[in-house]
């Protein structure tokens, strides 16, 4: 007996610990993230600006470089952090640049921080998922 329980202990915290790893994967591209919000609009404010110029005050403040605002979401702005952080930030910028600079829509994803309006961008895209990525 206690051969099968020393045997079956690796693999029972093997089976655990890989369903920990898959708990805050969303399971399609279109699905919802625990750790953030999706919103879509026109950009109709884009701004840049020096390091360590923060927007927002009592604890609802922004670092950013880059801010945005969306006709869809009056009041809120959102932002990107271009220091010490990965090439994938100067992209994310590049989208919302050449969608504001083209009038287009944009979906971004925003750090999810209920009650507050000056939020940071996850991600960005142009145009909607398709819809093999919705599934």
């Amino acid at each position: 007996m206690l051969k099968y329980v020393t045997l079956l202990l690796p693999f029972t915290f093997l089976l655990l610990l890989s369903g920990a790893s898959f708990a805050d994967t969303p399971p399609t591209l279109a699905g919802p993230h625990g750790h953030g919000q999706e919103v879509k609009g026109k950009i109709t404010m884009f701004r840049s600006q020096q390091q360590n110029l923060e927007i927002g005050k009592n604890g609802d403040f922004l670092d950013a470089e880059v801010l945005v605002t969306l006709d869809s979401q009056p009041g809120k702005v959102f932002g990107v952090r271009l220091h010490g952080e990965s090439e994938a930030n100067a992209q994310i910028v590049e989208t919302l640049r050449s969608a504001y600079m083209n009038n287009r829509p944009v979906v971004l994803q925003h750090r999810l921080d209920v009650g507050k309006n000056n939020l940071q961008i996850i991600w960005v895209q142009l145009g909607d998922l398709p819809a093999w990525a919705a599934n």
